[in-house]
């Protein structure tokens, strides 16, 4: 075996890993790193306030106050949504198989309420593994199980998804680009295009 090759499943269980420590253990400490640029944005902010008093608004040292307490505003807020976000990740049981991931439009900026559906496809029937919509951030998860998707001679699912928006318009495929040997945990990040694909035809069975 070549050493830039690893098995799937161990690939696989190290994204779990990573996903779980990341969910039981960072948002805390985002919580409190953001309490603490909140903090010292108060202070930089009270700073540049007494200078301004006495060395006016335009002064070198009162503008790089400013300039401190602002970024130290929006590293707060940063911190804060990231928390925020890591924390609505679903948490998957060892049945359980995730797609989870972002959809942004062409500026980079978040799309909320699209709709999201993942897919396993096969040679005749698509299989629809999960039915979503985007919250304000634009993230999504879909959470399925390996009976959504095993067949004869099938192991892992062949992943790809599609994205409408509220008029069933379809904004973003990757039938064509399928995500072979899909881990029990993948992520997505859409950018939409500013030209929409065209119909897709989506065979899919659903099974119950």
């Amino acid at each position: 075996m070549e050493e830039n090759e690893f098995p799937l499943d161990k690939i696989a269980a190290s994204l779990n890993e990573v996903l779980e420590q990341v969910s039981s253990g960072q948002i805390p400490a985002l919580r409190r790193f953001a309490e603490l640029q909140e903090r010292r944005a108060t202070h930089l902010s009270a700073a540049e306030a007494r200078l301004k008093s006495h060395l006016g608004e335009d002064h070198p040292r009162v503008i790089a106050l400013r300039r401190a307490a602002s970024s130290a505003g929006k590293l707060k807020r940063t911190l804060s949504t990231t928390a925020e976000r890591i924390a609505r990740r679903p948490k998957i049981s060892p049945h359980e198989w995730v797609v989870f991931g972002q959809v942004l439009d062409p500026e980079g900026k978040p799309v909320p309420g699209v709709r999201v559906r993942v897919f396993d496809r096969d040679r005749k029937y698509d299989d629809l593994l999960g039915d979503t919509t985007t919250d304000e951030y634009g993230d999504f998860s879909a959470i399925y199980h390996e009976r959504d998707f095993a067949e004869v001679g099938e192991e892992l699912p062949e992943l790809y998804v599609m994205v409408r928006d509220s008029q069933g318009n379809l904004l973003y495929s990757s039938r064509e680009n399928v995500r072979y040997n899909a881990g029990r945990a993948e992520y997505f990040q859409i950018i939409l295009s500013e030209e929409p694909p065209g119909k897709t035809p989506e065979q899919t069975k659903e099974k119950g």
